[in-house]
């Protein structure tokens, strides 16, 4: 795992103190070696900084081939790159190192930019080709590691975060006022938007040439749902894609929550090796799952560690990271995983985490919701309102749900409101609203940067709707970001085997149903059902904290300086945060998602701002 930095420019030449500041700015990312190259003609400079983890000796980057004319910087893991070294090696390529960065270079002399989609990892990489002085980035299909660039038509920045483009002096910074209204409608930007105008995300499956004729992206993965696909066996796919994302030459670990996707990947890790497992726990039975961690632990005997979850974890590790975050998450799940990698990377350098089995598999009621709607889509929306108010409690509360924070019938109702919405519209207000808040402090942002990078969702059934949408958004731009900063923070590399290429095909194109109107997670179910019968069971809870009730507790002091210590009146109007504040602490709504987005916002406003 790495950081990786670096810029093209035409018409002048690279700077080496800017790239050493640049990477610098990243070290957390990659505390064991730093390394830099600049062409011959200085108008291409790479930069990296290297978490070692497979060949420690000879592995540090940049890496080049024979002749030097293909240089390449690299974040991330390639799972299939002994097999794409044997490959490689029967068609005369000679290699120097171990590491899995040497493939790229060689695949790339062997295959041109069509090297990519044979890629089964997580990865974003930067790579110079000398004799046709072309840059070329890529990016894994699901943007498991980050990549952003700043281009123009003389030049081209790129690096692992906004930051790191900021550090050049080429780059002047300036907030984007349309990625302000996502963050405060979604609470995370999604596509390709950054906070900082100008600066782009390389999207996930896609690649990036930039020449002196200008600049070419490719989509090289889109999501199918192709049924035709010959039906494999997941137990098979998933046990591999475990046993691959074990390889390493330090210690690795494996997330255990103790809910089914967690322990799962330790059930098949279990089968390969004995490594530690790591969890944390609240005294708030809620949301407590360490005793159900430890269950599983003890069944599948991981040497497992655990630590108690506090509210003044909550401020120390705040104050800690939000001046690290150059762009706001308001997924307060940020939290608990930068405590747990902080736990787990006292013993390991690698993790492997359950992150992405909810989005392929159907592990989200809202998922369901698409198959309600289908159903009751031809009677007007104000009958059905009508027929829920006369509904009993006790019937409504069959409805499955892991938003613990809200009355079934108060969610039956937010479902019955986004019925009137489009597919992406509908199921975006749904997320937000359980997330962030009914209550909307932004303009309503313009989706199309969305709808441009998914594909046509009428190519796919409605039980699969749901997945599709996340996919493209939440998980990318939201779980996926949190993983790797509240990880890399802590110089722990996370690998997600659910994100597999094969789990990713398998997951979008089997027969099988994931879920149906009672149940989610069905095909996960299965498998756990003779291996933790007592998991596969289990209802999902969800990886939040009790932010409800610790802002009108121990965090009230706290959040009251956050949300008043900073600017965000200028966007904000002074008497909507003092009302979401007041209802809160009355009790009268759970505004606890908008008032943390506010919060973490503030402490973005106060640093980058």
């Amino acid at each position: 795992m790495c950081g990786i930095a670096g810029y093209v420019d035409f018409f002048s030449k690279t700077n080496p103190s800017v790239l050493n500041k640049m990477t610098d700015e990243i070290t957390y990312r990659g505390p064991d070696s730093s390394g830099k190259f600049i062409n011959k003609s200085k108008i291409a400079g790479l930069g990296v900084r290297r978490l070692r983890i497979i060949d420690l000796t000879t592995g540090d980057q940049p890496i080049k081939n024979e002749d030097n004319s293909v240089v390449v910087v690299y974040n991330g893991e390639i799972y299939n790159y002994k097999i794409l070294r044997v490959e490689l090696e029967k068609r005369g390529h000679k290699f120097s190192t171990k590491s899995d960065t040497e493939v790229l270079v060689h695949a790339y002399e062997e295959y041109g930019e069509d090297f990519v989609p044979k890629l089964n990892g997580m990865f974003a990489f930067a790579l110079w080709d000398e004799k046709k002085r072309k840059l070329f980035l890529g990016r894994d299909r699901a943007g498991i590691k980050p990549l952003y660039y700043y281009i123009t038509n003389k030049y081209l920045i790129f690096g692992s975060e906004p930051k790191v483009i900021i550090k050049n002096p080429k780059y002047k910074k300036r907030i984007n006022n349309d990625a302000l209204l996502f963050y405060g409608y979604l609470g995370f930007l999604p596509g390709d938007i950054s906070m900082f105008s100008g600066i782009n995300k390389l999207l996930p499956g896609h690649t990036l040439s930039f020449t002196k004729l200008g600049l070419n992206i490719n989509k090289y993965f889109e999501l199918k749902q192709d049924l035709s696909i010959k039906e494999e066996n997941i137990d098979d796919i998933l046990k591999k894609a475990v046993y691959d994302q074990l390889v390493a030459d330090v210690p690795v670990g494996v997330f255990l929550s103790g809910g089914l996707d967690s322990s799962l990947i330790a059930y098949y890790v279990s089968k390969f090796k004995k490594l530690k497992s790591f969890s944390i726990g609240f005294k708030e039975g809620g949301y407590d799952e360490s005793e159900h961690a430890h269950a599983v632990a003890k069944k599948i005997g991981t040497d497992h560690y655990s630590e108690e979850f506090k509210a003044k974890d909550v401020i120390d590790i705040y104050e800690k990271i939000i001046n690290k975050l150059d762009e706001p998450l308001a997924d307060a799940s940020l939290i608990p995983t930068y405590k747990v990698s902080q736990v787990a990377r006292r013993y390991v350098t690698v993790a492997l985490s359950g992150d992405g089995g909810d989005e392929l598999f159907g592990g989200y009621p809202t998922h369901q919701a698409h198959l309600y709607t289908k159903i009751l889509k031809y009677i007007p929306i104000s009958q059905l309102s009508k027929l829920l108010e006369k509904t009993p409690e006790s019937f409504v509360n069959l409805i499955p749900s892991s938003f613990k924070d809200y009355p079934k019938k108060h969610l039956a109702k937010i479902v019955l409101k986004g019925m009137k919405y489009d597919d992406l519209s509908r199921h975006l207000y749904w997320m937000r609203t359980f997330f962030i808040g009914e209550q909307i402090l932004f303009d309503k942002p313009n989706f199309s940067n969305i709808t441009e990078a998914m594909p046509n969702l009428n190519d796919f059934s409605v039980n699969r709707l749901g997945q599709v949408i996340d996919f493209y958004t939440y998980l990318r731009d939201d779980f996926l970001v949190k993983c790797d900063r509240a990880s890399m923070l802590n110089s722990l590399e996370v690998r997600v085997p659910y994100l597999d290429n094969n789990v990713l095909a398998w997951a979008f194109s089997t027969k099988e149903s994931h879920l149906n109107f009672f149940k989610t997670k069905i095909q996960l179910r299965k498998l756990l059902a003779d291996k933790l019968p007592e998991i596969a069971k289990r209802p999902k809870k969800g990886f939040g904290i009790p932010l409800k009730s610790w802002l009108k507790g121990e965090l009230k002091d706290f959040a009251y300086f956050s949300l008043h210590d900073n600017g965000l009146y200028n966007l904000v109007d002074k008497n909507i945060i003092k009302n979401l504040w007041e209802n809160h602490q009355k009790g009268y709504e759970n505004n606890s998602g908008n008032i943390w987005m506010l919060i973490m916002l503030g402490g973005w406003l106060k640093r980058w701002g």
